[in-house]
């Protein structure tokens, strides 16, 4: 490890299994490792089916906020394939989402951010609160900061970085939320170690 870096724990064997995940459920890019990680966007019909929060419509959320209130408590609430989905109708065709999203290693990822965001002592959903401070949209894209997302009133940034040691200053993780007829979806992340 160099200095500078964050060496926090769960980061190292989160990457691997990040990248298939958002391989499923859209573009990534990763800092701070040898190269940048870059996956194709993928989508499937059924993704129409896949269980989605009460409070969202089926289609999607109706602002950037409630897209990422509603990734990040589906992951909390390990409905890691429903999160998946949840961005393949704001990706372009040609790929099948669903069987991209069965797929173990995307599992894995997403349960290796559950891992970072949920810690002892930190209410869940449906008891713990989601909360997004969105930044404003750039036409139909947003970039939302893991210090903009909170979970039972601390930031997912904090959340990351419990038992980092080192200097974490570079260390950050913001999601992309895109508008896709009228509604809007997480369609991919960037981390940056």
């Amino acid at each position: 490890m160099t200095a500078g870096r964050p060496a926090a724990r769960w980061l190292f064997p989160l990457l691997p299994p990040m990248v298939l995940l958002v391989a499923a459920c859209g573009p990534a890019r990763v800092a701070g490792t040898a190269a940048p990680a870059t996956t194709s966007p993928v989508t499937s019909a059924a993704s129409a089916t896949a269980p989605t929060s009460a409070a969202q419509p089926a289609s999607g959320a109706k602002t950037p906020g409630a897209a990422v209130e509603r990734w990040v408590t589906q992951i909390l609430q390990e409905q890691y394939t429903e999160a998946c989905l949840s961005s393949a109708p704001a990706l372009p065709a040609g790929q099948d989402a669903e069987s991209l999203c069965q797929r173990p290693a995307a599992a894995a990822s997403a349960k290796s951010l559950r891992a970072a965001w949920a810690k002892p002592g930190v209410k869940l959903p449906p008891e713990g609160k989601v909360e997004v401070t969105t930044p404003a949209a750039k036409g139909d894209e947003v970039t939302v900061p893991d210090t903009a997302v909170k979970l039972d009133g601390r930031t997912l940034r904090s959340l990351e970085l419990i038992g980092a040691t080192g200097d974490t200053g570079s260390f950050s993780l913001s999601l992309k939320v895109e508008k896709h007829a009228g509604a809007w979806y997480v369609t991919g992340f960037d981390l940056k170690a």
